[in-house]
């Protein structure tokens, strides 16, 4: 089986609180699960959010740095640590 390794940036949405995982040790985890599936680590960031957006999961202030970093850094994946529905695949 050859993976090929792709750039990527993880992104994790926000933390429960009371919850047994904090925010870096989800993003921590998504990293060595990413590696395993031989991706190439190239950043990651969060997004504090009471109610994840329908279209995009993110606000539109946080898809713009995420676009901005895509383009800068040559990111063919981008990961989310959440379900994403069909449409916010789609929209993204």
């Amino acid at each position: 089986l050859d993976i090929r390794r792709e750039r990527y940036k993880t992104l994790a949405g926000n933390a429960e609180r009371g919850a047994a995982w904090t925010l870096d040790d989800s993003l921590d985890e998504l990293k060595r699960l990413c590696d395993t599936a031989g991706l190439d680590v190239r950043g990651r960031c969060c997004q504090a959010v009471q109610h994840p957006s329908a279209a995009t999961f993110v606000g539109s202030g946080k898809l713009e740095e995420i676009r901005d970093s895509v383009e800068a850094l040559r990111i063919e994946t981008v990961v989310f640590d959440d379900e994403l529905s069909p449409a916010q695949q789609r929209n993204l």
